[in-house]
């Protein structure tokens, strides 16, 4: 038979004790190895410990002196009451001195925690000190009731020491040690009989208290150790998420300030390419080309527009539209998108008035609706306006596509997210379309929602608030046409990017336009003095001190006849145009045709259109 396994011996229990007991001794700190963590535990540690010394220093300073004076003033004597009462008074006072000191150079210097807790435990040492004396004339000449009172007392700061001060040990034991082994021991040495029980109770509640004192002490600490780990954990996460936010700024501002650059060249060959079609017999050649092209210009505008959303460079100015107006504009603009893939484009009638920014209202359906036209390969779109409850209306693109399933709704509205175009095929767009969506959305304050079916379709809509119709409104844009007559005039062309400059002034004169240039604003000034100009094209962006509407703004003071003033950038079109409304506004890359369109109408010229 297997001998039973043998119970702890008493002399274990007894070391596990002394080790419990050796803890303050030890210093429940040193766990920490880190000397660096130790020393920001030892400071919270010692805050707990500052902020228990102000809690008792009431009961210190008014209540002990008080108690002392009325238990034992009739039994021992003015002498022996009233004494100790002032010490207690004359140690609070000086305590308080103490912490208020302790506060202001911890403020300036917190690197000494050990030396202001053994400042705190010397004092309440001399506390317990004092209401030793105290008990010691009790005992001595008092009744047996009044002990009992005087041991009840004791017991009661004892307690509400361990409580307050537990979160440094040292200071609890250096507090309930003269108030209960002080007690334990007169008691004991008093000689009668009642008085040895007393002296018993006094040592047992010395070591329980002191034993659940470090226990909570102990589980004080692995909770601090437990919180700074984590405010390290935040403060790290609050780093990177810093680094991360800077890096997305940084990339957001290069955009920004990049456009200008990133467009010269492609004005310059689209310039080119529109030059080449008068002189190159290679069509395929020269479509391929013009498609390169235009995938480019695509590509680039939405990376731009995408960061002046980040960057908060696009400001929106709401204000009552009625939307079937331009629910009909889209469906206009994509119709041959859509009879191009044999799909059907509807519009659903409706007579609501909504209120958004109506340019960046237009450019979130846009992106919805080509966004369905492309991954509908059969069935059709519809556009529509439904009630959404309340104060809204939800302005809805419906398509019969290939839908998207639960796990992937979020991923779609992320750059470059492309479900159905595992090649990255330029031709099925760059994956930016529905990501400005959200970010235009957000700038407007409309809610976005998607519903949808695997293998039956997807539902995008806008939810905007409702507005009341404005009396007369006109909806509608002037069509665009192509215009093949000669062009007759004098144009000044300001522009410091050399490439841009010669490919516009080769295509100007190749429309039978007299061109001179100019690559910054001291030759425009120069150009100015001459000849009067009827047009002048300008960058924003010049090098020196003046920019392209300063040279606008001379030009037409020079020559109040001039018939078209142009910007021509890659900036925000909308900051410009609210700087000056007296010019036009082109943005790079300018396409061929709008400007003769523009200059056609300009300059006097048969135009169909207006740019």
């Amino acid at each position: 038979m297997a001998r039973a396994e043998a119970a702890p011996a008493p002399s274990s229990r007894a070391a596990a004790v002394r080790q419990r007991l050796m803890l303050t001794a030890e210093d429940t700190f040193a766990q920490v190895h880190d000397a660096a963590q130790r020393l920001r535990l030892e400071r919270r540690m010692l805050d707990l410990l500052q902020g228990g010394m102000r809690e008792v220093l009431v009961t210190s300073a008014l209540v002990g002196p008080a108690l002392v004076l009325w238990l034992t003033l009739p039994h021992i004597g003015v002498a022996r009451a009233l004494g100790p009462a002032l010490a207690l008074v004359l140690i609070s006072l000086e305590r308080v001195r103490f912490l208020r000191r302790m506060a202001r150079e911890r403020a300036r210097r917190d690197d000494a925690p050990r030396r202001w807790a053994r400042g705190l435990a010397w004092r309440v040492w001399l506390s317990g000190g004092v209401i030793a004396l105290w008990c010691h004339f009790v005992i001595a000449i008092g009744t047996q009731e009044l002990v009992s009172y005087l041991l009840a007392l004791v017991t009661i700061l004892a307690a509400g020491a361990t409580a307050q001060f537990c979160s440094w040990p040292p200071v609890m034991w250096a507090t309930i040690s003269p108030l209960l082994l002080g007690m334990a021991v007169q008691l004991a040495l008093s000689g009668a009989a009642d008085h040895r029980v007393g002296a018993v109770f006094a040592l047992f509640l010395w070591l329980v208290l002191g034993l659940a004192g470090l226990r909570f002490a102990q589980t004080l600490h692995n909770d601090m150790r437990t919180r700074l780990r984590n405010e390290d954990l935040l403060r790290e996460l609050d780093r990177r998420r810093a680094q991360a936010e800077a890096a997305h700024m940084a990339k957001t501002r290069f955009f920004a300030a990049a456009s200008h650059d990133l467009r010269q060249p492609l004005q310059a060959l689209g310039l080119y390419l529109s030059v080449l079609e008068g002189r190159c017999d290679d069509v395929d050649t020269l479509a391929r080309m013009d498609q390169c092209m235009g995938a480019l210009d695509r590509l680039l505008a939405e990376l731009l527009e995408l960061s002046q959303l980040d960057a908060g460079q696009l400001e929106c100015a709401p204000r009552p539209i009625a939307l079937q107006p331009l629910l009909d504009r889209l469906a206009s603009m994509y119709q041959a998108a859509a009879r191009l893939k044999g799909l059907q484009l509807r519009v659903h009638p409706t007579a609501a008035w909504a209120l958004s920014d109506p340019a960046l209202l237009e450019r979130a359906l846009a992106n919805l609706l080509a966004n369905a036209i492309r991954y509908t390969s059969a069935g059709g779109v519809l556009l529509g306006v439904r009630a959404a409850g309340g104060a809204d209306w939800r302005v809805c693109v419906f398509d019969t596509g290939i839908g998207i399933a639960q796990a992937e709704r979020e991923a779609v509205f992320e750059e470059f997210v492309q479900l159905d175009n595992p090649e990255r095929d330029p031709e099925q767009g760059s994956g930016l379309g529905l990501a400005t969506v959200q970010r235009v959305a957000a700038l407007l304050g409309h809610r976005t929602t998607l519903h949808s079916h695997v293998g039956r379709g997807s539902c995008f809509a806008l939810q905007l608030p409702r507005a009341q119709p404005l009396a007369d409104s006109q909806a509608g844009a002037p069509a665009r046409a192509a215009i093949t007559a000669p062009l007759h005039g004098r144009v000044l062309v300001v522009e410091d990017n050399a490439a841009a400059r010669d490919a516009l002034a080769l295509l100007l004169r190749g429309w039978g336009l007299d061109v001179v240039t100019a690559r910054d604003a001291a030759q425009a000034e120069e150009a100015l003095a001459g000849p009067a100009p009827d047009a002048v094209l300008c960058d924003w962006r010049l090098p020196g001190p003046r920019d392209g509407l300063a040279v606008l703004r001379e030009a037409l003071r020079r020559h109040p006849a001039l018939k078209l003033g142009a910007l021509v950038t890659g900036e925000n079109i909308e900051t410009l145009r609210a700087q000056d409304a007296a010019f036009v506004l082109l943005r790079k890359p300018v396409r061929p045709l709008r400007l003769r369109a523009l200059l056609a109408s300009r300059l006097g010229h048969a135009a169909v259109g207006t740019p």
